[in-house]
């Protein structure tokens, strides 16, 4: 049978895999989650429920044990379910070149494609394709468990929240973090960039200032005293090394795959733009430029130009998982 025929039956297979739990008289969200042995936020997640509390007798609930794809199809997603902010990596059957989700096409090598989860991904079933194998499911995300902080800036700091000026930094670090490109620079897991690791402001956190919504927060703070040395994660090539107006004294590396890492605030710089750096080398210095409160290292990954939990890198599961596109850079 041509494959542009049974790939609809194989999508109808797909979202009837799941099981299915109908409610009844007495039952909560959390009794169902503990009767199957899934996670609440996961049960909630992938039937768009706000209120776990809120269920009705005869509601159909679907229950996210597994991936509901055939196991035929030869796919994979690590680590499951995806959370929001945090990459995921698509292992595909062969003859796929791409993947298509989140209003991202994400180019396949060796068989793997590192997705990035926006943080800002509605948590539920979400539609993907995978390009060239006629395949389309869907993929469950789950809430990132994201906190919320108001920060107080100072009125000449509050002066830097210019949309246009924001914007505009914005889009030259997008430039900065360049195209995808199949060679991945260096082996993981990546380090942290501080010798002592330490973090004030999580990546995601939900942030005001000054009591006016600001969006997530799309890097980690990291503690550190002026002067402190700020080191390569892994290897790359620096991109961007220069004074921002936000960010103040900022380096930007290229990784490979879409991977960029960005170090801000930076009283000094010590790399240029064009160098090779190795995983270890020294960028710069911790400071307190730009717009901030005091001394401090932000710390930020963009993959495919979505802000990306810079924790994930350092994991060796991730690795684990991308280890046949790590070969792909050989």
């Amino acid at each position: 049978m041509k494959r542009w025929l049974w790939w609809p039956l194989a999508l109808g297979l797909a979202l009837a895999a799941a099981p299915v739990h109908v409610v009844r008289p007495g039952e909560t969200l959390y009794r169902i989650a503990r009767t199957y042995g899934v996670p609440l936020e996961a049960l909630a997640a992938a039937n768009g429920l706000a209120d776990v509390n809120l269920i009705r007798v005869g509601q159909r609930l679907v229950i996210p044990s597994e991936p509901s794809w055939p196991a035929a199809w030869g796919l994979s997603v690590t680590p499951w379910p995806p959370e929001q902010g945090r990459p995921a990596v698509f292992r595909v059957p062969d003859g796929v070149s791409a993947v298509r989700v989140f209003q991202l096409k994400v180019p396949v090598t060796r068989g793997v494609a590192l997705v990035p989860v926006p943080a800002d991904t509605r948590p539920g079933l979400h539609p993907f394709a995978l390009e060239g194998a006629g395949l389309k499911g869907e993929l469950l995300v789950l809430p990132g468990g994201y906190a919320s902080e108001n920060i107080v800036l100072s009125e000449e700091k509050n002066a830097l929240l210019d949309r246009e000026k924001i914007r505009a930094e914005k889009a030259r670090l997008l430039e900065a973090c360049g195209p995808w490109t199949a060679e991945l620079l260096g082996p993981g897991p990546w380090r942290w960039p501080l010798a002592r690791v330490e973090e004030t402001s999580a990546f995601g956190t939900r942030r005001s200032y000054n009591g006016r919504p600001g969006g997530w927060h799309g890097g980690v703070d990291l503690r550190g005293e002026e002067g402190t040395p700020v080191y390569a994660p892994a290897a790359g090539v620096v991109a961007l090394s220069a004074e921002l107006y936000v960010r103040g004294n900022a380096v930007i590396l290229r990784h490979g795959l879409g991977l960029c890492s960005g170090y801000y605030h930076l009283s000094r710089r010590a790399v240029e733009p064009g160098r090779r750096v190795a995983k270890g080398e020294l960028l710069g210095y911790v400071g307190a430029t730009g717009l901030v409160t005091g001394p401090h290292l932000h710390w930020e990954v963009r993959l495919l130009g979505q802000t990306t939990d810079p924790a994930a890198f350092t994991r060796p599961g991730l690795w684990r998982a991308l280890a046949p596109a790590r070969a792909a850079g050989r």
